[in-house]
Formats: structure tokens, sequence, C-alpha cells
């Protein structure tokens, strides 16, 4: 086998410059005059098989070693023949993406907190229910009004327990306990020296106290208080303040003084252990007496009293406060078995079931215009304004409401049911500036009720044959 020739720059010249020049309009004219030739031959002119496939080897030969020349010789052999090299097909690469810039995506906002399921208002506590004849579906109608409390305070080993309350807008019941050691068990014979509701700085209110259960440690009361001129009780502060357990004082003669003065004539006198009266007092007399065994007790009708060590008494009248006869207590009233204070105070929350009627209407003779009533569970009442003429020098009676004055409630059923009244209050305004006859008063009367009502079962209040619907 023969080695591979490549030919060198030179002789590829040399070759390029013995090749005949291609001439395209040549080519073009004698392909013209070969097809023209053809179609005037009416018959075909069959070209050799073998001459033909001799010319297509020669010429695949050729464009073979041509090809391998212009290889080496960087292109110019088809640059110079005038031949385009076939393009390889263009392959695009794709640029790097560019790098998104870093945006703030905000962190999905955390989901809502579910909301707290609604608190279920509390049970009407057995005991109260029981006391106030409260039936079962009924104590289910007033849990709304029910506020547990739940707080206790202790002193001396005795412990008071605020447990619930049920009230309206001027009604409120309190049920609290006291447990006793075993030391000092409840009894009958021993009570409390202060016992006391208070509502701030509200003045017009009244209370009672009732025992629910007693057992030899224990007491449960049931308070009731109700409220004057107050638009509503919840959210006010109720305390509740109890002092001291024992019994009162049952008083000797030698603790009690029967005290006398005359208007204008001060003095002051000595009574002895032995139960003399000294009336010549001079200082030196007092100098000489032991000091005080106890702080001076001053009285506001005008008396002193000071106990000295060896038992003997100075009395004082200033002789201020005109003819006086006192009893002077010398020793405390309350002889406590236990010396203690329990207090508890807690805002009032609760809903008032209340109904109500707002206007201005005008009833019985004299005239009364009622402008508001309420209706709740435990009480009902309603407000009236007056006008009447009044004699100079002649007080305004406030007995302007009827004693028989027929208020019924409207059932749901047409019926009606009498509506009790157990109190009556007013007040008055100064006389109108001009019209000194004219005084104008502010009436509001009411009842609590021994049993709570059913107000599902109300529709309206009848006063006078006038009928007040109720929302």
């Amino acid at each position: 086998m023969s080695d591979l020739h490549l030919p060198t720059e030179q002789e590829l010249d040399l070759l390029l410059d013995q090749q005949p020049q291609f001439d395209l309009d040549a080519v073009k004219r004698r392909t013209l005059s070969h097809v023209e030739g053809a179609g005037a031959q009416p018959a075909k002119r069959r070209v050799p098989l073998r001459g033909i496939l001799i010319a297509a080897v020669l010429c695949a030969l050729s464009i073979s070693a041509v090809a391998a020349a212009d290889w080496a010789a960087d292109g110019r052999i088809f640059a110079a023949l005038g031949i385009g090299k076939p393009q390889a097909e263009a392959v695009s690469v794709p640029e790097p993406a560019e790098e998104p810039l870093p945006r703030h995506v905000p962190k999905p906002a955390a989901p809502a907190p579910a909301p707290a399921p609604r608190e279920e208002p509390p049970e009407l506590d057995a005991q109260v229910a029981e006391a106030l004849r409260v039936d079962q579906a009924q104590a289910q109608k007033l849990r709304p009004a029910v506020q547990t409390v739940d707080q206790t305070v202790e002193d001396q080993d005795v412990r008071m327990s605020v447990l619930q309350t049920l009230g309206d807008d001027s009604c409120l019941y309190i049920k609290l306990r006291f447990d006793f050691p075993k030391a000092v068990p409840y009894s009958d014979q021993l009570q409390f020296k202060t016992f006391d509701i208070s509502f701030g700085d509200l003045d017009g209110y009244s209370w009672t106290r009732d025992i629910l259960e007693q057992t030899e440690t224990s007491v449960t009361y049931l308070l009731f208080a109700r409220v004057f001129d107050l638009e509503s009780l919840t959210g006010k502060t109720v305390t509740v303040t109890v002092q001291d357990y024992g019994t009162p004082h049952r008083y000797t003669e030698d603790e009690v003084l029967h005290l006398a003065g005359d208007a204008g004539k001060p003095y002051t006198s000595i009574i002895r252990p032995d139960g003399s009266v000294d009336w010549e007092v001079t200082a030196e007399k007092l100098a000489a007496l032991p000091g005080e065994s106890e702080p001076l007790i001053v009285y506001s009708e005008g008396f002193t009293v000071s106990r000295r060590a060896d038992g003997s008494q100075v009395v004082t009248y200033d002789g201020a406060h005109g003819d006086q006869l006192l009893d002077a207590y010398l020793v405390p009233d309350f002889d406590p078995v236990i010396a203690g204070t329990w207090e508890q105070s807690w805002q009032l929350s609760y809903q008032d079931l209340s109904l109500g009627w707002t206007g201005a209407a005008g009833l019985f003779d004299p005239a009364l215009t009622i402008t508001r009533l309420q209706l709740s569970p435990l009480s009902w009442k309603a407000d009236f304004t007056a006008a009447e003429d009044v004699p100079e020098g002649e007080t305004l009676n406030f007995n302007l409401i009827p004693k028989d004055w027929n208020v019924r409630l409207r059932r749901r059923d047409g019926s009606a049911a009498d509506l009790p009244l157990h109190w009556s209050g007013g007040s008055s305004s100064s006389p109108v500036p001009g019209e000194a006859e004219l005084l104008v008063t502010d009436i509001t009367v009411g009842a609590v009720f021994d049993q709570p009502i059913d107000l599902s079962d109300v529709t309206a209040v009848i006063i006078d044959e006038t009928e007040f619907p109720l929302s």
C-alpha cells in the first residue's frame, strides 16, 4: 500500500493554474443546446449504464480530492474556485439567564386565632334557687343575671367566701359563707358585731340578711340589697365588711355612770372606787390621783370621763350643752370571741334582663306623667313627674299615687295578673323663679317580687287602664 501524499501549497497552486476557468455562461449555452437537441430527436438515445457509473465515481473522487486539498490550504482552493463551503448548522447556545434580583416576599400572615368559645353564664346556685322558689326551667332563664364571684378572705382562722350574685339594675342578691375553726364553732349565741354592705359613694340603699344554712363549722347567708336613684348596678363596686365575732356585752352597775349636768354650770367630780363622789375637786386632789388606765372618754353631750389606775373616775361637764342626763357606758358594748375584720370588694358584672318602656303619658288625678317603666324577673319600678299648685306656706304632698291603682301584667295569652306595689318615694325641686306656687315633683314607685317572674310570658304593663308595651 502506498503512503498518503498530501500536496504542498506550491503543487496546489500549479494544479489550479492548469485547470480551465469555470465559465457560467458557457455552461448555460451548452445546457440549452443539449436540451433543444434532445427535443428535436424523435427517438431517445440510450446512454450506456457503464459510462454513467464511471463518470459518477470519477466525480466523487475528484470532489473528495479537491475537498481534501482545500482543507489543507485553509479553504483557499474553494475560495479561488468561487465555491462556497457548506455552512454548518448553527446551534444557538442559550445565554445564561440572568439571576433574578432577590425580592422581598412577605411571609404569609399568621392565621387569626380562633375566637374563644363564648363562656356560658353560670348556673344559679341551688340554695339561692330554693330560697327564691325558682324551678329548674326558670333558673336556666336567670343564668345571664348570675355572676360567680368566688372570693375568699381569712382572719383569725375564720374564712369569709363571697360565692355568687343574682341581680338586675337596682336589686342584688349575694350568697356568702363563713367557715369557723373547730376551736370556735358557729353558735346561735354568737354573732358578728358589724355586718355591712356598701356601694362606694352611694347612700340611697337598704339591705337585709337571711340564713340559708348553718352547721357546727359554717353559716351561709343570702344578702339582699336594693339601691335607689341609680341607673344600673352593673359595673358598680360592692363591698361587704364584717367585724368581730362574739356576744353583746352585758353591763354591770359599776360599768354604767348616770351623769347629769345643768346649763351654764360646769363642774369636775371624782368618783371613788367605793362609789362615793367628791364634788369639791382641787388641783391638788387631781394631782394626787394615779395616771389614766384607759384613754379619756369624750361624749358629745359635753361630758368627759377619765378612768384611773386605782379604779377612781374623774367626770367633767362643760355646762355648754344645756341640761343633760346621760348613761355613760364605761366599757365596750361587744365582747369578741374572735376579734377580726373580713372584707371583700368586687365589681358587679352580669346581664340586666329588664324589659322597659320610655315616653310620656298622663295618668291619675292629680295628673302624673309616667316617663319610664322597667320590669325585671326580680323587681319592677316606674318613674313619674308631677306638677301641682301648692298654697303658700304649705308643703307638697308626695302621696300622689292612689292606694288602689290597679297595676297589672299583660300575659301572652291575653290574661292579666296583679302587680304589687311595695314602696314609693319622691323628691322635689326648688320653686320655679317667679312661680313660687308651682313645685315639680319626681316620684318613683315599685316592688320586689317574692318569687322571680318569667318575663317571656309578659308583653306589657297596664296602669290606670293604659297599656304600656315592653321591649
